[in-house]
């Protein structure tokens, strides 16, 4: 792994997406995904409320959900002022996802791809920063269930997608189905929890948790 300190303007470009894998009858059943910079910075404002909610019960977002125009590769959630480009990015030989600058996102290439008709699509970026702001992912801590979310392809295509869950996980905790590409078409969009402690992961102080927002094909 290239060394940060030779590198100033690379301190945020790679998170580590080591999967513990456990093989067995139903595959994996674990998988570790976690920043390698150094610490983020204080947040210069506060931190979004987040409030968790699953699949079950009744939706609270009901207004208009028309797909917009969107560039290629790009993700946008207008309830909650999200949008941002999307790079395709894989591992490096150490098992790195190198992510872009805080003002966009990543796809990850080992997932399903956008709008794929099965298997789990998965999105993270920085949630702040080098001087603390807020990125634009830092909203996804807003997003409520039911809301709409789109994401277009390479050529243009756009998808809509509900989103059904929301929660915060220790980014040691990421169920196995995160990085599935087989099974039902679910989209995760993932992100640092700044409301969660320093402590240190993949040997590397960062914050503990992540927001991590699932979606399902709009029905």
């Amino acid at each position: 792994m290239i060394e940060t300190r030779d590198r100033p303007d690379a301190r945020w470009n790679r998170i580590v997406f080591t999967v513990v894998v456990l093989i067995g009858a139903a595959g994996a059943t674990a998988g570790v995904l976690a920043f390698t910079s150094p610490p983020a910075p204080p947040a210069a404002q506060p931190a979004p409320v987040l409030a968790p909610f699953t699949d079950t019960g009744p939706d609270t977002f009901t207004d208009r959900a028309e797909i917009p125009s969107l560039p290629p590769a790009t993700l946008a959630i207008p309830g909650v002022g999200l949008n941002v480009g999307l790079a395709g990015q894989g591992r490096d030989d150490s098992g790195y996802l190198v992510i872009p600058e805080p003002s966009k996102a990543a796809r990850y290439t080992g997932s399903a791809t956008v709008c794929a008709a099965k298997g789990s699509t998965l999105v993270a970026g920085h949630v702040n920063f080098p001087d603390g702001s807020m990125a634009p992912m830092a909203s996804l801590a807003r997003v409520t269930k039911g809301m709409p979310l789109y994401v277009s392809d390479q050529t243009g295509v756009t998808c809509r997608y509900k989103i059904i869950g929301l929660e915060s996980l220790a980014k040691t905790s990421l169920p196995a189905e995160t990085f599935a590409t087989d099974g039902p078409p679910l989209l995760r969009i993932v992100t640092c929890d700044l409301t969660s402690s320093f402590v240190p992961v993949a040997e590397h102080t960062q914050f503990a948790n992540i927001i991590v927002a699932t979606a399902i094909p709009w029905p």
